[in-house]
C-alpha cells in the first residue's frame, strides 16, 4: 500500500498492478488494446490505492473541454502574440481553450501567477521560458503526482520537470543567414545576442564563424535586453567598439528594430554601411524602414506541436519513460536590410 499521507499517482497504480503508465492511462479510460484481465487488475490497484484520475486526462477521453496555459515572460515582444494567436486558433479546432500569462520578470510576482494558473488548467505550455521559470512552479502541480500539469517547453532551457520538447534548428537557420552574408561580400559579422544567457542562435554564429575562416574576437558580439530599447543600447556599443563590422545578426526582431533606429541615427546606412538580420520573422519587420530581413520562426507550426504534445501526454500516447522532442525549421526572409 502506498503512503496515504501523499498523494496517489498514476506510477503508483502502475507499480501496483505491473504495467505501463499508459497501460493505467488506457485502462482508467476504457480504451481499446487492453485485455480484460489486465484491465481488471488495473482496477483493482486504483481501488486500493482510492487513485483519483486526472481531471485532464479524463477530459480528453471523455470529450469534454482541455484548457492550456500558455506561459510567455514579456507581451510586448510581438513574437509572443503572434504564437499565441496561432496557439488559440489550433486549439479552438479541439474545442480546447488557451490561458494566456504574461509572467514579466518580476520573480515573486512570476511564482504567483505560475501557482494561480496551474489550479485552472489541465496542461502548460511555456516558450522562451528560462529554467528558473520552470523552478518556480509548486511541486504538486507538476510531473508524477496525482493532480499533475503537463509541461510542454518551447524554445527553453533544458529542464528535468519538463514533459515534453520542441526544439529550433538555430545551427540550419544561422547557418542559412550567415551564407546569405557572406555570399553578398560581408566578412566583419557582428552578433547581437541577449543579455540572459548564451543563446543557442549565439552557439550556431561562433560554429558557421569558426568553420568558414571568418574572423571573430569578442568585441564581435554584444548582449543587451531582447526589447528595442536593448537593441538600441547594443547597436550603439557596436559602433564604438566594432566600428569595422559590416553585418550584424540580431536575436530577435524587436532589438533587430531598436539597431536599425541606432543605425539612422547615427548615420550609418543600412545595408550600404552595414547589413542587419534579426530573428523571429515578426509582421512588423516588413513595417519598417528599410523592411526587415529576419529568419522567421514559423508559428503554426511551433503551436501545432505544442498542442500535439499535449494531446499525446494526456491521452497516454507518450513515449514511455521519455521526453518526446520535436523540432521545426527557420526560414530566411530576405527583405531591404540585408
Amino acid at each position: 500500500m502506498a503512503n496515504m499521507s501523499s498523494p496517489v499517482t498514476i506510477l503508483d497504480v502502475a507499480r501496483l498492478a505491473g504495467v505501463s503508465r499508459q497501460t493505467v492511462t488506457r485502462a482508467l479510460n476504457g480504451l481499446p488494446d487492453i485485455s480484460a484481465a489486465t484491465r481488471e487488475r488495473v482496477i483493482a490497484a486504483a481501488r486500493e490505492l482510492n487513485y483519483r484520475p486526472n481531471r485532464a486526462a479524463q477530459s480528453l477521453v471523455r470529450g469534454r473541454e482541455i484548457t492550456i496555459g500558455l506561459v510567455v515572460e514579456d507581451l510586448r515582444n510581438p513574437f509572443y502574440p503572434e504564437l499565441a494567436s496561432a496557439l488559440s486558433r489550433i486549439a479552438s479546432e479541439r474545442d480546447w481553450s488557451v490561458i494566456l500569462s504574461d509572467i514579466g520578470d518580476d520573480v515573486e510576482r512570476a511564482r504567483s501567477r505560475l501557482e494561480s494558473l496551474v489550479d485552472r488548467v489541465d496542461a502548460l505550455v511555456l516558450t522562451g521560458c528560462r529554467t528558473d521559470t520552470v523552478d518556480m512552479l509548486p511541486d504538486d502541480a507538476i510531473r508524477g503526482k496525482a493532480h499533475g500539469v503537463p509541461l510542454v517547453m518551447l524554445d527553453g532551457s533544458a529542464n528535468d520537470r519538463v514533459d515534453a520538447y520542441v526544439e529550433i534548428d538555430y545551427d540550419a537557420g544561422v547557418g542559412a543567414a550567415l551564407d546569405h552574408l557572406t555570399a553578398t561580400g560581408h566578412r566583419q559579422i557582428a552578433m547581437i545576442d541577449s543579455s540572459h544567457i548564451a543563446s543557442p542562435r549565439q552557439k550556431s554564429y561562433r560554429q558557421y564563424l569558426r568553420e568558414h575562416g571568418l574572423p571573430w574576437t569578442e568585441k564581435s558580439e554584444f548582449r543587451n535586453d531582447e526589447s528595442h530599447d536593448g537593441g538600441t543600447r547594443a547597436a550603439r556599443e557596436l559602433i564604438e567598439s566594432f566600428p569595422s563590422a559590416d553585418a550584424v545578426l540580431v536575436y530577435n526582431d524587436v532589438m533587430a528594430i531598436g539597431a536599425l533606429k541606432e543605425f539612422a541615427r547615427s548615420g550609418i546606412s543600412v545595408p550600404g554601411d552595414i547589413a542587419v538580420i534579426g530573428t523571429d520573422g515578426l509582421a512588423v519587420g516588413a513595417l519598417v524602414t528599410p523592411e526587415l530581413t529576419s529568419l522567421a520562426i514559423d508559428k503554426t507550426a511551433l503551436a501545432q506541436h505544442a498542442i500535439d504534445l499535449v494531446d499525446n501526454i494526456l491521452s497516454g500516447r507518450a513515449p514511455a519513460g521519455k521526453r518526446e522532442r520535436r523540432s521545426t525549421a527557420l526560414t530566411l526572409i530576405v527583405r531591404d536590410s540585408a
